[in-house]
C-alpha cells in the first residue's frame, strides 16, 4: 500500500477512535442516574469499568501478538462494545446494568492500545507522521462530546446509551479501512515466526528498565486523576461559570491537538526518555500552581500545559514502546501500559482524589504534584539506564538490566 493511502486510512480511523469515549465519559453517568441508580451504584459501575481494564487490555493485546491479527481484534472489540451498549439500553436496574457495562469495558479496553501500536509501527515503516494521525483521535473526542451534548438537548437522557452504542458501531465500521495484515510464517532470514506465549510477556518484567518505565509513565498519567474527576468542581468553587469551565476543558484538548500536529517536527530530535521526563516535570509545575487556586488568567496557560503533561508524555511512551520493546511483544507491552496507567494507577489515584478534594479542595493538587515528582525521579533514573541517541524506527530489541 502506498504511504499516502495508508496515511489517509489511519487518519480516517483515528477520527472515530475516541468518538464513543467522548459520549460515554460525560453522559453515561447521567444515563445511569436516569435509570434510578444511586450515587454509590453509579460509582460502582464506573469503577468496575476501570478495574476490568487491568485484565481486558493485557489479554486482548496478548492475543494480538500471539495470533498476529491485531486489526481483527480491533474490529471485534469495537463491534462487541457497541452490542454491549445496545444491550445496556434494555437494562433497568443495578443488578443487570453492572455486568453489561463491565463487559462493554472489557471488550473495548484492548482496542485503543492495539490501534495506537499499529498506527505508530506502520507509520514508522512508511515514513509517516504519527502525530498528524493521532491528533484526529483527540478531535474525535471533542466531536463526540459536542454532538452528544447538542443531541441530548432535544433527546431524552434515556437515549444517551444509544448514542454511545452508535459511536462505537461507527468505530467498528471505520476499522474496516485498516489493512488486516496476515502474520508471516517466517522472518526475512527464513526462521519460523515467534509464537508468543504468556511466559514471553512475563519476561518483560525481568527488565528493570521496563519496570521503571511502566511505573513512571503510569504515575505521570494517573496524576491527572484529580483534574479529570474534580477539575470542574474546583473551577466552580473558584467562581467560574459553566461556559468558562467548558473553555478551560477546550484549551486543554486544543493544546493536545496542536502538540500532535507539530510533534513530527519536534519530537524526533529527542530520545523518548527525555520526552517522558519533560512531561513529568511539567506536571510538577502544573499541579503545584493549581494547588494555589490561581486566577483565570493563570488557569488558561496551566490548561495549555496539558500538551506536555499528557500529550508529550504519551508520545514519549509510544516512542519508547516502539524503539525498546521486542517487535513480537509490542502489543502486549502496550496493553500492560494501558492496564497500569488507565487501570490500576488511575483507579487508585481516583479513589484517593475524592476524599482529598472533599477535605482540602484545590489544595489536594499538592498530592498530584507529589505524584509528578515521583514520576520525574523515576523518569530521570530511566534516562540514566537507556541510551539517548536515536535508534532505528523498526528496532525490535530492548535493554535488559
Amino acid at each position: 500500500m502506498q504511504p499516502q493511502a495508508l496515511n489517509f486510512r489511519l487518519c480516517f480511523f483515528m477520527s472515530f477512535l475516541f468518538l464513543g469515549l467522548g459520549v460515554q465519559l460525560p453522559f453515561l453517568p447521567l444515563w445511569l442516574a436516569d435509570r434510578g441508580l444511586s450515587t454509590a451504584e453509579i460509582a460502582a459501575v464506573l469503577s468496575g469499568q476501570i478495574i476490568v481494564r487491568m485484565f481486558g487490555a493485557p489479554l486482548g493485546t496478548f492475543l494480538a501478538d500471539r495470533y498476529g491479527r491485531p486489526i481483527i481484534l480491533v474490529r471485534l472489540g469495537a463491534l462487541a462494545c457497541a452490542a454491549s451498549y445496545l444491550l445496556l439500553s434494555f437494562m433497568g436496574d443495578f443488578i443487570t446494568i453492572f455486568p453489561v457495562a463491565v463487559m462493554a469495558s472489557i471488550v473495548l479496553s484492548p482496542v485503543g492500545p492495539i490501534a495506537e501500536n499499529f498506527a505508530i509501527v506502520e507509520s514508522a515503516k512508511a515514513g509517516l507522521d504519527y502525530g498528524r494521525q493521532r491528533l484526529w483521535a483527540s478531535v474525535s473526542f471533542i466531536v463526540g462530546t459536542l454532538v452528544a451534548g447538542f443531541a441530548l438537548e432535544w433527546m431524552a437522557t434515556a437515549q444517551a446509551v444509544l448514542l454511545i452504542a452508535v459511536s462505537y458501531l461507527a468505530l467498528a465500521a471505520a476499522s474496516l479501512a485498516l489493512p488486516d495484515k496476515r502474520p508471516q510464517k517466517a522472518d526475512s532470514a527464513g526462521a519460523p515466526a515467534i509464537r508468543v506465549r504468556p511466559a514471553d510477556v512475563l519476561q518483560l518484567f525481568r527488565s528493570k528498565v521496563f519496570i521503571i518505565f511502566l511505573t513512571a509513565v503510569s504515575i505521570a498519567q494517573a496524576s491527572h486523576a484529580l483534574l479529570y474527576g474534580f477539575g470542574s468542581l474546583h473551577w466552580e468553587q473558584l467562581g467560574h461559570s459553566k461556559a468558562i469551565i467548558g473553555i478551560l476543558w477546550g484549551i486543554g484538548v486544543s493544546a493536545e491537538v496542536v502538540f500532535f500536529f507539530f510533534s513530527g517536527r519536534l519530537v524526533p530530535r529527542f530520545a523518548p526518555t527525555v520526552l517522558i521526563l519533560i512531561g513529568c516535570l511539567a506536571g510538577i509545575l502544573r499541579w503545584t500552581v493549581t494547588a494555589f487556586d490561581p486566577a483565570l488568567w493563570l488557569l488558561m496557560p496551566l490548561q495549555a500545559l496539558h500538551a506536555l503533561t499528557f500529550a508529550l508524555a504519551h508520545f514519549g511512551t509510544m516512542r519508547f514502546l516502539l524503539l525498546y520493546m521486542p517487535a513480537h511483544l509490542r502489543n502486549s507491552a502496550q496493553g500492560l501500559y494501558a492496564a497500569c496507567s488507565g487501570g490500576l494507577f488511575m483507579m487508585l489515584a481516583t479513589v484517593a482524589a475524592g476524599p482529598l478534594f472533599e477535605a482540602y479542595a484545590g489544595h489536594a493538587y499538592w498530592a498530584m504534584a507529589a505524584m509528578s515528582l515521583a514520576a520525574s525521579a523515576l523518569a530521570f533514573a530511566l534516562l540514566r539506564l537507556t541510551p539517548t541517541g536515536p535508534l532505528a524506527a523498526d528496532s525490535s530489541g530492548f535493554r535488559q538490566s
